[in-house]
């Protein structure tokens, strides 16, 4: 800043000072400077009038004044007293006191002045100020004689005795001055840190958080002076600097990692030398370290000040850190409710959601000229992946296979996994025959083997293409897409077929089967079956699993494997759903009637679509009324990746926790994030994958997993059900590691609700028995192709 631009912000300031600051310290200063020049004005005019018949004397007194109340001014607009300008004072009020009717006409300016300039500079500068005025006031008394018509000797009564009144008066007004200042201080820090955090609630940036993070730093460094800030993260054996606020000479780019000595504990981290901190601020400061490890990082933020650091800039500054690594997390978690919003979260590619969004966006801006096309993927084979080496085998192969998708297209084209082993991809600005290229390209693609766990795996891709025409919506492209896929499908594995019309008379047969299962529900065809879950070690039974099956006009009694997969991509797995919870409450609250006391819970498998229905929970809720059955004996089992898809879903799973209904974890351990369930959603069963009960016995990996999921769970105060349990030393074995309850064909297969009742009824027989008269005995269920093996078994 030039000297003309200071002068300039000096003009500015004589014009502004005269009107009343704002904050409490500077409307004092203000004051104390007005009451001074009001005190020298008010003396003047006696005095003026005293020395009429002298020219010299009146000279004297108005240049003094003007001299004096300069001074106070200027001190007032620079906000400083120098040494000078204190002897200036003092030669000046000697000269206006010799000219005066007595000496002691100046003494009421001298009080103000001393206490108005009381509030700047140190104590020993204001400790020489009032010698230098007191002097003054002394030397005036002997000299005010000898000025030309005093002859008479002054009246000095009270002056003298004035003097230790003067010290005590500037001693207030700097124990006033500091405790205003501090006041103003911490107001400031105050109102910077309630205005970041305000400010703070609005942000999920991780960068704006950070940058305004440093604003309030340089704010709170403003209102305490002489304080500095610096951040220091661990860069190998150094420390890197990211950001300084406050007066540096320099910031320094980096920090010599000796500068602080840190422990197992960040929080005890001590700077030990700050001869580079001082360096880069030009003075000599106290240091202190204060951990950011809230914020998940490894580094400090250094917090230095001349002498000592306040304690309440510190407190201030620890706020202030508390308050971004909260909005810091709540940035992460805001990022990853985004991300699992928009993308799937095990394979990283779009989910449906995002995939439909994106694809109406581009219907919208498609102009019938660039070229806009659906490929929708059916992997072939997938199943026997999953039969063969187990669902994280599964799991590992839909990632292999986004890789290569994602490897076949551009970067602007739209991969997206849409459910299961289905995948799409809209690619934008290509031809028909671009579009068949990359199917193709990645039909190749997929026939490579896949390593998953050192066992190959093998796949391949059936693939639909539909090309967007003027006018046509979302649902009609997808329609054509899927059909498409469909015939590629019907054509043998690893086809590529291109929609036509002629599609639509070769897919009625599959239309015809989802016309059919749409109307199943209300047709009365589709039946539940039950599987009894028994407790460990004494098999009772606790509960039953509800299993949908549908008995097909044509074909016959037919599982879940086929049709749940087209229920799911159709949305009839809603009504089926529907259907299956208000059937297996009915049945449930029947058998608890019929008998009392008993407490028997119902398991309810609850599929995504199904959870991401915007009445479900009220569904689950009228169906209890409707039933009578107790909300506390409904188990909803969902699995990992259901519950996880959205963030709509952990909210409903959590409002039907808060109605007492219980929540199960299927085929737990199989997921991605299984510890993140734990974490995060109120669970209350976990039913342990039937891959982890058949290897637990031969595979040392399997049998470790399952006994730290059992052991995890009872410390959790989670119950834990074992699946797919087929043999007396799996139920052994099971046992010993403290699982709860198990589920198998050892001791029932799925049935009809009327062998369930009566096998329910002999298991309670079973019960109130012996253990004697019931070991190594078997029963066979009512009906035939039930065969029921020992419901008491030796441990």
């Amino acid at each position: 800043m030039g000297p003309s631009s200071r002068q300039s912000e000096y003009r500015v300031a004589v014009r502004e000072c005269w009107r009343r600051p704002e904050g409490i310290t500077e409307s004092t200063r203000w004051s104390f400077a007005t009451l001074a020049v009001v005190s020298l004005l008010l003396s003047l005019p006696a005095a003026l009038v005293d020395a009429q018949e002298n020219p010299v004397r009146e000279f004297v007194l108005l240049i003094g004044a003007v001299v004096l109340a300069g001074s106070c001014i200027h001190v007032y607009l620079s906000r400083r007293v120098s040494l000078w300008l204190d002897l200036l004072d003092a030669v000046v009020i000697i000269g206006f006191g010799l000219a005066s009717p007595t000496p002691t006409s100046v003494v009421a300016y001298v009080f103000t002045a001393v206490w108005f300039r009381a509030l700047y500079g140190s104590a020993w500068q204001s400790l020489l100020r009032c010698v230098l005025m007191a002097a003054a006031l002394y030397v005036t008394v002997p000299l005010w004689p000898l000025v030309p018509h005093h002859a008479v000797s002054p009246s000095t009564v009270g002056l003298f005795e004035s003097f230790p009144l003067l010290f005590l008066a500037v001693f207030i007004a700097r124990q006033l001055g500091a405790g205003l200042l501090a006041r103003e201080q911490g107001t400031k820090r105050v109102t910077a840190l309630a205005t970041t955090g305000s400010q703070l609630l609005g942000l999920t940036d991780s960068g704006q958080i950070r940058a305004l993070a440093w604003t309030a730093c340089t704010e709170i460094c403003a209102s305490t002076p002489g304080l500095r800030m610096l951040k220091a993260v661990r860069d190998g054996t150094g420390l890197r600097v990211e950001g300084a606020a406050g007066s540096f000479l320099r910031v320094p780019e980096a920090l010599p990692g000796t500068a602080i000595s840190t422990t197992a504990d960040p929080a005890d981290a001590q700077i030990v030398d700050p001869a580079a901190l001082d360096a880069a601020t030009g003075a000599t400061l106290d240091w202190m370290c204060i951990s950011l490890r809230s914020m998940r990082e490894d580094s400090w933020m250094l917090v230095g000040a001349p002498r000592k650091i306040p304690s309440d800039a510190l407190l201030c500054v620890r706020d202030l850190i508390n308050q971004v690594a909260l909005a810091l997390r709540n940035s992460d978690v805001h990022h990853q409710l985004t991300v699992q919003a928009q993308y799937d979260s095990l394979t990283g590619l779009d989910n449906r959601a995002s995939f439909t969004a994106k694809l109406s966006s581009g219907i919208d801006l498609h102009t019938g000229l660039d070229g806009l096309h659906v490929l929708f993927l059916d992997l072939d084979d997938f199943k026997d992946v999953n039969d063969v080496l187990g669902h994280r085998a599964g799991d590992a192969v839909l990632v292999e296979v986004a890789a290569r998708l994602s490897a076949c297209t551009r970067p602007l084209d739209v991969c997206a996994r849409l459910g299961g082993d289905e995948f799409a991809v809209v690619l934008h600005g290509s031809t028909v025959a671009a579009a068949t290229d990359v199917a193709q390209r990645v039909v190749d693609a997929l026939t490579v083997p896949m390593v998953i766990g050192g066992r190959i795996a093998r796949v391949g891709a059936s693939v639909g293409i539909a090309t967007a025409t003027p006018g046509i919506d979302i649902d009609e492209l997808v329609h054509q897409a899927d059909v498409a896929m469909y015939a590629a499908k019907a054509n043998g594995k690893g086809q590529v077929q291109t929609y036509h019309q002629g599609l639509l008379k070769a897919d009625a047969p599959r239309l015809t089967f989802e016309w059919q299962l749409a109307a199943a529900a209300a047709a009365g065809e589709l039946v539940i079956h039950y599987q009894p879950i028994v407790s460990l070690p004494n098999i009772n039974c606790t509960g039953v699993e509800a299993l949908v099956r549908w008995q097909h006009p044509e074909r016959g009694l037919l599982f879940p494997g086929h049709f749940i997969e087209i229920a799911e991509r159709t949305g009839v797995i809603v009504d089926i759903g529907a259907f299956v919870l208000r059937q297996a409450c009915a049945d449930a609250a029947a058998w608890q009637h019929a008998h009392a006391g008993i407490p028997l819970d119902v398991h309810v498998n609850v599929s995504a679509r199904e959870l991401d229905h915007d009445h479900f929970i009220d569904t689950v809720l009228d169906c209890l009324a409707a039933t009578g059955f107790p909300a506390a004996n409904l188990i909803l089992e969902l699995t990992e990746t259901v519950i996880l898809d959205a963030p709509v879903a952990i909210e409903r799973v959590r409002a039907l926790a808060a109605h007492g209904i219980k929540i199960a974890v299927d085929d737990f351990g199989t997921g991605y994030s299984s510890l993140t369930t734990l974490r995060t959603l109120p669970v209350d069963i976990i039913k342990l994958d039937m891959s982890f009960v058949a290897g637990a016995l031969t595979n040392t990996v399997d049998r470790t997993v399952i006994s730290a999921i059992v052991r995890m769970s009872a410390e959790l105060g989670i119950e834990t059900v074992a699946e797919g349990v087929e043999r007396l030393d799996q139920q052994r074995f099971l046992e010993g590691i403290g699982t709860n309850a198990a589920q198998g064909y050892l001791y029932a297969r799925p049935m009809p609700a009327a062998s369930c009742a009566r096998w329910l009824e002999g298991n309670l027989r079973d019960a109130d028995a012996s253990d004697d008269k019931m070991r190594g005995k078997s029963r066979t269920a009512p009906e035939s192709g039930h065969t029921l093996v020992p419901v008491k078994l030796q441990s």
